[in-house]
Order: C-alpha cells, then sequence, then structure tokens
C-alpha cells in the first residue's frame, strides 16, 4: 500500500514541477517579448516627439509630457505582460 502512494505522489511532484517550470518559461518568454514591443513603441514615439518645434518641445517639457509617457508606456508593457502570464500559466496548469 505505501508503495502505491509513494508513487502517486512522485508522479503527482513531477507533473507539478514540470508544470510550474512551463509556465515559467512562457511567462519569461513573453516578458521579453512584450517587453521589447514596449520599447520600440516607446523608442518611435519619443522619436516623433523631438520633431515637433522646440518651442512646443519646451513647453512640453515644463508640463513634464516625456515623463508621463514613459510611464504610460511601462504601464502598457506591465498589464501585457500580466495578461499574457496569466494566459501562459492558465494553458500550462490544465
Amino acid at each position: 500500500m505505501p508503495q502505491i502512494l509513494i508513487t502517486i505522489l512522485v508522479a503527482f511532484t513531477s507533473s507539478l514541477v514540470a508544470r510550474l517550470l512551463l509556465g515559467a518559461g512562457l511567462a519569461f518568454l513573453s516578458y521579453t517579448w512584450i517587453n521589447d514591443l514596449v520599447k520600440q513603441a516607446q523608442n518611435a514615439m519619443f522619436g516623433l516627439f523631438h520633431n515637433i518645434p522646440s518651442d512646443i518641445l519646451g513647453v512640453l517639457g515644463v508640463l513634464n509630457i516625456p515623463q508621463g509617457l514613459s510611464i504610460i508606456m511601462s504601464a502598457v508593457g506591465i498589464a501585457a505582460f500580466i495578461k499574457s502570464a496569466k494566459l501562459a500559466l492558465g494553458k500550462s496548469s490544465s
């Protein structure tokens, strides 16, 4: 009887560990992919931002618009990562 319980527990824990490692790997890959996309969008946005006239650029700098845009882009990246991690972990554990 104990041999059967040990076999069942070993199978369950190895399956659980495999699911956790797979979910963590998928979450890490999705984070790096999403982070690259957000950085590309942020670089494009700031490239366009610096093409506006210097008078308007100065006013926007005083109003801390570049910092606000950076915060918004970071929040978008984090939200996308959380959603993709939930999806990756949800699919690997079912």
